[in-house]
């Protein structure tokens, strides 16, 4: 087994866990939350956080096209995307060239960036603040988040990173109110492959990015 995938199978397994059970952000001590390790990995958060607000609030004016501009590049700082295709497509991603990896990742990336574009659309005076951050194991964090909508209304992400020597602390799985993102490309990815094969899943890949792209997908 790749060093690689000894790092990234217990992430799934913990992705899959948040999925299930919400964490008691209230009962970790203080000692576990603030290290140097953690400082880091919030400030990817933020960074991102920053960049889903100005999304937000370049709206309508902006277009599409506008607001891709803006969290594209940032989404590709701080997501470990060729990571989370390697957990996405599970035992099919040994199975593909190189060249299949490198579009996957590729088209992976593009249709992240189509969804944070397509659906933060538009800002309401929300808010968006990180509540705890905590080492979950070695070379993995979790960053605890909430968006608060101006009705008072509250949501959770919660974000698992994992450390990149050369890129630092990097997303591997946002969990939404309860919700495993990994999880469910995991499950829809595999199943279209299986019965529909590799091409087939970047054309769905791709059709999802211009529907996005052209507003027939919010």
């Amino acid at each position: 087994m790749s060093y690689k995938s000894r790092v990234l199978l217990p992430v799934l397994s913990l992705a899959c866990f948040f999925a299930i059970s919400p964490m008691a952000w209230a009962d970790s001590s203080p000692s576990s939350t603030v290290t140097a390790e953690s400082s880091s990995a919030e400030t990817t958060i933020q960074t991102l956080d920053q960049a889903i607000l100005s999304t937000m609030q370049a709206g309508e004016k902006a277009g599409y096209q506008g607001r891709y501009k803006i969290i594209a590049p940032v989404l590709n700082k701080t997501f470990d995307f060729r990571g989370i295709a390697q957990i996405a497509l599970g035992s099919d991603w040994p199975k593909l060239s190189a060249a299949q990896q490198k579009q996957f990742v590729s088209v992976l990336a593009e249709y992240t960036a189509a969804t944070y574009a397509g659906r933060f659309d538009s800002y309401n005076g929300e808010h968006l603040a990180v509540i705890q951050t905590q080492q979950l194991r070695p070379g993995t964090m979790g960053v605890f988040t909430t968006l608060t909508l101006k009705n008072g209304r509250v949501h959770r992400f919660d974000y698992l990173l994992t450390q990149d020597k050369g890129a630092g602390w990097r997303v591997i799985n946002v969990v939404a109110d309860g919700v495993s993102d990994l999880s469910m490309k995991r499950s829809e990815y595999t199943q279209m492959i299986k019965n529909k094969g590799f091409s087939a899943l970047i054309a769905h890949l791709q059709q999802q990015i211009n529907d996005y792209a052209t507003g027939k997908k919010s």
